[in-house]
């Protein structure tokens, strides 16, 4: 379960995540949790959040989290490819957090830095609007080049395809 209560005054996201996540151990469910604003759900991006390892290490102990999405230069729904990441804070981070790190908003991320994220520390990489882009133009594009199209399964198994596509390449770029 993903649950995200950054948006709360910090011991509010504490107790509630803490409830959260014993709800969930109790019936043997994983939690991951976000700590810090990475933003840009309600179109406001931050790029200069930041989560601070030793509120970092304060947080996962008093929640019980299984994994931590961190803000270290992202913002969720990027579409452009320019998101500067703090790969030193990443790495301090990883040594500093006894669970998995999580990145969101990675849709911003150039390939040559995710790879370096994952080797700095980033264990999972949430990429949804980038696979979102995929789908869309390849739908779109479908549509634009016979507009008497009207069975669905014709274009969305274009997008299918992209989507395909799309993660095929960046499980190469996230592993290799």
């Amino acid at each position: 379960v993903m649950y995200d209560a950054s948006a709360l005054p910090d011991e509010a996201n504490v107790a509630s995540t803490a409830e959260v996540a014993a709800w969930c151990h109790e019936r043997g469910v994983w939690v991951e949790a976000e700590l810090g604003e990475v933003g840009g759900k309600d179109g406001v991006h931050a790029p200069g959040a930041r989560t601070k390892p030793h509120e970092a290490v304060d947080y996962v102990a008093r929640t019980g989290v299984d994994a931590l999405a961190v803000a270290v230069g992202t913002s969720h729904a990027m579409t452009t490819k320019d998101a500067v990441l703090d790969l030193e804070l990443i790495a301090e981070l990883r040594a500093a957090v006894p669970v998995p790190l999580v990145l969101h908003g990675s849709s911003g991320v150039p390939d040559d830095v995710l790879r370096e994220a994952v080797a700095n520390g980033m264990k999972k990489i949430n990429i949804a609007t980038h696979l979102n882009k995929a789908f869309t133009r390849a739908v779109r594009d479908y549509l634009d080049h016979d507009e008497r199209v009207v069975d669905s399964r014709k274009y969305l198994n274009a997008g299918r395809d992209a989507v395909a596509r799309e993660v095929t390449h960046l499980l190469g770029v996230l592993t290799g």
